[in-house]
């Protein structure tokens, strides 16, 4: 039985995060460096990699978005400016996915397959949207309803195809992992979980999941990945400033040693548009 993983980044940058939408920042500080980095990491390891990007960064990062095209990553969707799809009306989410797709597609001659929602902030009739713009897929599902910013996707509708993929007609989705623990769900799909709990914790956590699951799906963002020191933003609060801050530093090593356990664990890299291809050719089952 094969086994896939999908490593992914959300192209945005740290003032783009949902505690700090409301208050003024700097957005001349930019942490965007992290995407380089985060390609010279994957590129090392011969991986080709899913960057949901946001509309509004691409002429900021578009050299680096072009160089990763020609190696052979994916470009997807992560939306015009990271505005939460349940916090605006269906016809705004429409107008932004909309925007987000094709400024993308004029601006890296590329066709956009897929779509992440900022803060997973999704639900099925959202969903019908994007089957209705275009979009393929989608990979914002995630099963973890304890977050107050998450939406919810209800899968009834969907034939399961394998370990997190899910298919309606001809659109999929593809659901970002997570592991019971005391009776509990816990994200294990990257982010700000494996850049604040410690790496022995997590590797047991992921070690224990990749045993029984046939695929793996990693999200993880620039400024997690930045040379750059976060600032301290004194209006956002100290929970907010510790979640943005905290093992920041750590997370390049961190997402190395993910990579190995993946590898020694028998995992092939792939990007979604490839694992796409998979399931619709009914490979897999």
């Amino acid at each position: 039985m094969k086994k896939y993983a999908v490593l992914t980044l959300d192209v945005e940058d740290w003032y783009h995060l949902d505690y700090f939408s409301s208050i003024e920042v700097s957005k001349s500080y930019s942490m965007l460096d992290g995407l380089t980095n985060f390609l010279e990491i994957v590129d090392e390891f011969h991986i080709k990699s899913t960057l949901f990007t946001l509309s509004d960064v691409v002429s900021v990062v578009k050299s680096d978005l072009l160089s990763a095209i020609d190696e052979g990553h994916e470009v997807a969707s992560h939306g015009m400016s990271h505005k939460r799809p349940l916090t605006i009306s269906k016809d705004a989410f429409i107008k932004d996915i909309e925007y987000s797709k094709k400024n993308i597609e004029d601006s890296l001659s590329v066709e956009v397959l897929g779509y992440r929602a900022p803060c997973f902030s999704i639900n099925n009739n959202l969903l019908e949207a994007l089957k209705n713009t275009g979009h393929q897929y989608d990979s914002s599902m995630i099963n973890f309803g304890s977050h107050p910013l998450y939406g919810c996707i209800n899968p009834n509708s969907f034939i399961k195809i394998m370990d997190n993929i899910y298919q309606d007609g001809t659109f999929t989705e593809f659901e970002l992992p997570t592991t019971n623990l005391f009776s509990r769900n816990i994200p294990i799909s990257g982010g700000g979980y494996l850049r604040i709990f410690p790496w022995h914790v997590m590797k047991i956590l992921i070690s224990n999941y990749l045993f029984s699951h046939q695929t793996y799906f990693l999200y993880i963002h620039p400024f997690e990945l930045s040379n750059k020191s976060p600032l301290s933003v004194d209006t956002a609060g100290v929970l907010n400033n510790f979640r943005f801050r905290y093992g920041q530093g750590r997370t390049p090593n961190k997402l190395i040693k993910l990579i190995k356990l993946l590898k020694a664990n028998g995992y092939e890299f792939v990007t979604f548009k490839s694992l796409l291809n998979t399931a619709n050719n009914n490979l897999v089952v």
